[in-house]
């Protein structure tokens, strides 16, 4: 079969070159030989199946010159589509017989007149089009550099002719967006042959150079260096405009505080270096932005020394150990290697921002650009000469400022922060070593710091340099060793303290930063088992029969015996701490219990009270966790005498309690946090309706949800931002109502606004929010919300400009931030390891030092792969199925025979997006998006599509990705050429 087709070609191309000698002899005009073809070529049957441009230019250059009336013939042909512009290209560039100048001349001139015409038909030409342009820009070098090397030996007007035209030509590829595309394209098929133009280009600038009597044409040296230099950028730049002002920053470090403030360096970094990618900011930007959001969020914090105190040492601790490992993953030095350029040039831009900075330096006592660039000197990210020169500009306009005092805080706050360092360590070391030798020690220290601010600035710099987890896994252990040593024959009512104090910080800090957060996972503890027991998680409440298993009824008895004896002593019992713990549950469930009865009165539960709390602090909170859970579960009537059990907890301490009992101000003050964060999660004030709890995970309002988040959005609205309260109402809303509602509305929200800086303003606000769960609400745009805006009639009249392009944008963003998580999960999933090593302490410490001297450290591995090598990146699930979903609905939806409607519009803009904030990572988001799709949408708006946007949107390392490109190339460029 194969034989016969062989033969059958042979045939029929004997019969082609017959013709074209029988049209010579006869001198046929080319209308002729347009009739006289169609006897040995049917309608619909290529010529190029048959070789016939190779046939009709062997027989046009047989002779010294060319013979223009055989070349009319493959002019018609062309014209009537019976051979392809690639065939003829890679005929021409085939021809080698540059001692011919006169064939060479008129194949210039031939080549000359078609060129502005060159596109695809068919298939089959799309994918031969990239190496026959390749060819002829080969075929074209080669003439030149005859030419240039006969000159002026032969006809030097010759010469100088073929020169010009070959440089004419070349100039016209190069400045062909299609044609240039399509040696891009056969660049990255054949990288072997594109390095073989490369080196006839630098042949020919040796040659022209050492030739000083040669006077090139003009035009030649940019367009060798044009093909020389064929990257994506250089060649089809996507001209992104940058927004002036950045939004989505500031929004996201507050949110990352509030939800993980101890989140790891190259988890932040990932973070942001996406940021900078789907914003293509400069590396400088990025930092100015960074510090600038900080800043702001640092200016909110200033009137609640707790959040003040964390803000503080995340601002002036962690953000300079981030500069410095972004410095160091993707930053530049000067040429001394003094300093980073790109932190330099951000600070410069940073200056300008003199309104915050003011009111920086003004609520926290200090100069705060200093304070800054002091700890990014000691990591050698600045020179002490950038030091210097900033403090100079700086301390000119913050000499003039008056100076407030902090609240909470006392004096400068970066000082007071950086003074807590020493502290901690301190802390770290001794509850690291021999608890016999400092319990005593430890537990003046322990009371030291529950007064004032001492320990939200501990847990604050604890927390931002990774180090809470240790912190507490240390005190858990203090905790057990004073555990035993109250709960030994005769011990002293200070060791039951011990255990005291320690327990209400590690309850206070479970309360504040969650137990997923900072305990392990099956802890074996007293404490960390009474808190998967008893405490409530994440806004749910353990079941109140479920925390009374616990309970012994026996030792209730006697507990209840014992406290019902006015002389009440722990001494006088064999009930040891943590059987006290335990099972004061049952007691105050007796206690409630008989007091609805009317076994007891008011005054008989306050002294019973009292005296619980007046023995061990812990016991109320103990008791309260049971009450807490008790009045979750009761009917509104029967919750009064229970919350008033919980109120009495919450009394001031009498005179005689703090003068006779040791530290109890101190303890008493930690319970009476750790309780009204408790009955506040349950019943919340009756004033301040609209007040939302910073503390609590789910909503604590009387205010519906709706009218909360869209009194949040009238908030950004007026500030222009999102305030770093509003964050624990966002974070609220969404715990409580789920990831669909949240999206829903605040998309709602977003395309309620008309003015493109509102639009941006609210996409990077969202954007931001999404990060409470990022993957879930990415789900939830893609799977649930979106579709409404696509399918729905109603809803589709929402989708026009500039609203379509700002949700594709949102959608876009979302997608990439889904996809980055996911990486950074999985990369930190891997080197995860226990925090409570021997050597932990000198380990964190010279992490960053490792990490600078050893190229081959994980972190960098990772960043060379999110530069350079794309192809270890998979999406995983959710976002895949999401994903898909999303495709199906686009191939559904493209406007079919060229149709433009709205949905059509949205895909093109999700495709604009894609490629402009995804740069290399857009390929990984496109991949198994159905190949119709793009050639569906630019037979519609064609000239919406340029050929930079084309390049981008596939994959040009694989086959398919190629042939996909070339297709759709070919298609806008015969939607541009067709008449109007």
């Amino acid at each position: 079969m194969v034989k016969m087709d062989a033969s059958k070609i042979t045939s029929k191309t004997s019969s082609l070159k017959a013709l074209i000698l029988k049209a010579w002899r006869e001198r046929w005009t080319d209308i002729q030989w347009g009739i006289n073809i169609k006897t040995i070529l049917p309608r619909g049957v290529s010529g190029d199946l048959y070789n016939l441009a190779d046939c009709i230019l062997q027989q046009a250059m047989v002779g010294c010159g060319a013979n223009q009336l055989v070349i009319s013939y493959l002019k018609h042909s062309l014209a009537s589509h019976l051979v392809s512009y690639a065939a003829v290209l890679q005929r021409i560039a085939k021809f080698d017989a540059f001692h011919k100048p006169h064939c060479i001349l008129s194949l210039l001139e031939f080549l000359e007149g078609f060129l502005d015409n060159i596109t695809c038909r068919s298939k089959m030409e799309e994918e031969i089009l990239a190496f026959a342009v390749s060819s002829i820009i080969s075929w074209l070098l080669q003439v030149y550099h005859y030419s240039l090397s006969k000159y002026p030996a032969s006809n030097p007007i010759q010469s100088q002719e073929l020169l010009e035209k070959s440089t004419s030509l070349l100039n016209s590829i190069i400045h062909s967006d299609f044609l240039l595309s399509m040696f891009y394209l056969a660049k990255q098929n054949d990288p072997d042959e594109y390095n073989e133009v490369t080196k006839k280009c630098q042949e020919i600038t040796a040659f022209m150079m050492m030739n000083t009597q040669f006077k090139a044409p003009v035009t030649i040296h940019d367009t060798l260096q044009k093909i020389c230099n064929m990257d994506i950028d250089k060649i089809a730049p996507l001209n992104n405009k940058q927004e002036t002002v950045s939004y989505c920053l500031q929004a996201l470090i507050a949110i990352n505080v509030l939800v993980n403030p101890s989140a790891d360096m190259q988890q932040l970094s990932s973070q942001l270096i996406m940021i900078q990618r789907i914003k293509t900011y400069p590396l400088s930007r990025l930092y100015c932005e960074l510090i600038r959001a900080c800043f702001i969020s640092l200016n909110d914090a200033s009137k609640d020394a707790s959040k003040q105190a964390l803000w503080a040492a995340f601002t002036f601790l962690k953000l300079p150990q981030i500069i410095h490992y972004l410095h160091n993953t993707h930053g530049t030095t000067n040429k001394d290697g003094d300093y980073s350029v790109e932190v330099v040039e951000a600070f410069e831009k940073l200056l300008q921002n003199t309104p915050l900075l003011d009111v920086v330096d003004a609520k926290n006592s200090c100069n705060s650009v200093v304070s800054l660039l002091e700890p990014l000197v000691k990591l050698n990210v600045i020179s002490e000469t950038q030091l210097a020169y900033f403090n100079q500009k700086r301390e000119s306009k913050d000499i003039k400022l008056q100076k407030l005092e902090p609240i909470g805080l006392q004096g400068s706050v970066p000082s007071f922060i950086t003074r807590a360092e020493p502290t901690l360590a301190g802390m770290l070391k001794t509850m690291g070593g021999d608890f016999h030798k400092t319990q005593e020690s430890l537990y003046v220290m322990l009371c030291q710091i529950v007064g004032g601010t001492t320990l939200d600035t501990i847990l604050a710099v604890a927390t931002v340099e990774g180090k809470l987890k240790l912190f507490v896994s240390r005190l858990i252990k203090f905790n057990e060793f004073a555990l035993l040593t109250a709960s030994e024959k005769g011990a002293s009512q200070s060791k039951v303290y011990i255990f005291d104090i320690s327990f209400l910080i590690l309850c206070s800090i479970v309360q504040d930063y969650g137990a997923d957060a900072v305990l392990e996972e099956n802890g074996d503890s007293f404490f960390e088992k009474w808190v998967r027991d008893c405490m409530a998680h994440k806004g749910i409440h353990k079941s109140p029969e479920q925390i009374l298993q616990k309970c012994d009824l026996q030792l209730i008895d006697l507990f209840i015996h014992h406290l019902s004896a006015p002389d009440f002593d722990f001494k006088n019992t064999n009930l040891k701490p943590h059987d006290l713990c335990t099972n004061v549950c049952g007691v105050v469930k007796e206690i409630l219990f008989a007091w609805e009865q009317g076994s007891i009165t008011s005054t008989d539960v306050k002294r019973m009270l009292d005296s619980l709390r007046q023995k061990m602090a812990s016991l109320a909170v103990c008791a309260s966790v049971w009450l807490c859970s008790y009045i979750n579960v009761v009917h509104q009537d029967a919750f009064i005498k229970p919350l008033n059990m919980v109120q009495q907890f919450l009394s001031q301490p009498s005179e005689v309690e703090l003068a006779q009992i040791d530290n109890f101000k101190e303890r008493a003050i930690l319970m009476c946090q750790i309780v009204r964060k408790m009955q506040y999660d349950i019943h919340p004030p009756l004033a301040q309706k609209s007040k939302i709890l910073p503390f609590s995970h789910c909503i604590v309002s009387r205010q519906p949800i709706l009218e909360q988040l869209q009194s949040v959005w009238e908030d950004i609205k007026t500030r222009g931002y999102l305030h770093i309260d509003a964050t624990h109402i966002v974070e609220s809303l969404l715990n409580t109502a789920g990831p669909v509602w949240f999206v829903t509305n605040l998309v709602k929200e977003m395309l309620k606004f008309r003015y493109q800086d509102d639009l941006d303003r609210s996409v990077d606000i969202i954007l931001a929010m999404f990060h409470l769960d990022i993957e879930k609400c990415t789900e939830s745009l893609l799977l649930h919300v979106l579709p409404q805006y696509l399918y729905n009639a109603k809803l589709c009249d929402e989708l026009v400009e500039p609203q379509s392009a700002i949700l594709a944008k949102l959608c876009v963003y979302s997608i990439y931030a889904a996809l980055e998580f996911s990486i950074s999960n999985r990369s930190n999933n891997s080197r995860k390891r226990r925090h409570d090593d021997p050597e932990d302490l000198d380990s964190m410490c010279s992490s960053s030092k490792v990490r600078r001297m050893n190229d081959n450290t994980s972190d960098s591995l990772y960043y060379s792969q999110g530069q350079n090598n794309m192809s270890g990146i998979v999406i995983k699930e959710p976002l895949q199925t999401a994903l898909d979903v999303l495709y199906k609905s686009f191939s559904q939806l493209a406007g079919k025979n060229g149709d433009v409607t709205p949905q059509t519009q949205f895909i093109f803009e999700f495709l604009v997006y894609a490629v402009q904030c995804g740069q290399d990572r857009a390929q990984i988001m496109l991949q198994k998006m159905p190949s119709e799709i793009v050639p569906t949408v630019i037979k519609a708006l064609p000239d919406n599509f340029n050929v930079g946007l084309i390049l981008r949107l596939y994959d040009l390392s694989t086959s398919y990705g190629r042939k996909d490109t070339a297709r759709d190339l070919c298609l806008l460029r015969n939607m541009r050429l067709r008449p109007e």
